[in-house]
């Protein structure tokens, strides 16, 4: 019987995205979460709900876009699409789906700096990254 010594080692793609680019995009994300809650919760108070219902919606308009922009088509939110990037599964490369865009992005808001530091080792992924077993390169 004979053995294979070959390991299963991480080989990154060659078309991994730069960390300018993950970063400016990120950004971008952000702001859209946060213009997204004023009218949430202006269209809220119009329709009668109270100011801190609407405050409430608002929030949650604003988190739901952050935590599932990922999952948009071609794993492209508005950010990734402006700079030409994409988050894919990293092992059947499709693009990233709900699940794994909630488990990427919510790891953000708790862990922040902490959380980007893992973009410079090796793999260039963030701790976000490494648990939905998501990369983000570009695609163009």
């Amino acid at each position: 019987m004979e053995v294979s010594t070959t390991q299963n080692e991480y080989r990154k793609p060659d078309n991994l995205a730069g960390l300018g680019r993950r970063l400016v995009g990120n950004w971008i994300d952000s702001f859209i979460s946060i213009f997204v809650m004023f009218p949430v919760m202006e269209l809220a108070q119009f329709v009668g709900f109270s100011s801190d219902v609407a405050k409430i919606l608002a929030f949650c308009s604003g988190a739901a876009y952050y935590l599932f922009s990922d999952a948009m088509p071609n794993g492209q939110s508005v950010g990734k699409k402006l700079l030409g990037t994409a988050v894919i599964d990293e092992r059947s490369y499709l693009a990233c789906n709900l699940y794994q865009s909630l488990v990427r992005n919510i790891t953000t808001p708790f862990l922040s700096i902490l959380d980007w530091i893992f973009i410079f080792f090796g793999s260039r992924k963030r701790f976000g990254d490494m648990l939905a077993y998501t990369i983000v390169v570009r695609v163009r």
